[in-house]
């Protein structure tokens, strides 16, 4: 068995989190991915970016899980956060896509350690509390909202996991209270 060698970061995370609350929030899937970058400065809350990583549907599922890691280790690279929100995983009725988005996750989770970043993971009922008050808010109250609380970048269209996302980033900058990994 050979040892894996793991790079060390030029900065420990701590060190990073002081000089900036930059947080990049992650609705995590197989098919498609959400994510937004955000950032608290003077207590305002700002999406730098937002978006989807999609993968073909056609292609092996080692491959579609390559390009969720590639995508997510570009845009760290160019927003370098300090931070990850991500869902915690939850099965609904089909176990078999929650084992595929389980397996989306530990990509997203494996390219936030390679990168460094704090890990911080939130339910929806957390998300629903923090973005609109309500444990129990719909959808879309809740992308409603999202709308209301940060001025979005201008695009025609935006896909749910991507405001989602946008919605993990504002509750991370609203409470950062459950560290999961370091």
């Amino acid at each position: 068995m050979t040892k894996s060698k793991t790079s060390t970061p030029t900065q420990s995370s701590r060190a990073r989190e002081t000089q900036t609350n930059r947080v990049l929030g992650i609705d995590p899937g197989y098919d498609r991915l959400g994510w937004a970058v955000l950032e608290k400065t003077s207590g305002k809350e700002t999406v730098l970016a937002s978006g989807t990583i999609e993968t073909d549907k056609k292609a092996a599922g080692a491959l579609r899980l390559l390009t969720v890691g590639d995508g997510l280790r570009d845009i760290i690279a160019e927003y370098s956060p300090t931070a990850l929100s991500i869902e915690k995983l939850f099965f609904n009725q089909n176990v078999t896509t929650g084992i595929k988005v389980a397996e989306a996750r530990g990509v997203v989770l494996l390219e936030a350690a390679r990168g460094g970043l704090s890990v911080y993971e939130y339910s929806p009922q957390d998300v629903k509390i923090a973005v609109t008050g309500y444990g129990k808010a719909s959808k879309t109250d809740v992308e409603r909202m999202v709308e209301k609380l940060v001025k979005l970048p201008l695009k025609k269209r935006r896909l749910d996991d991507e405001l989602d996302a946008v919605a993990l980033g504002i509750t991370h900058l609203a409470s950062a209270k459950t560290l999961v990994y370091k």
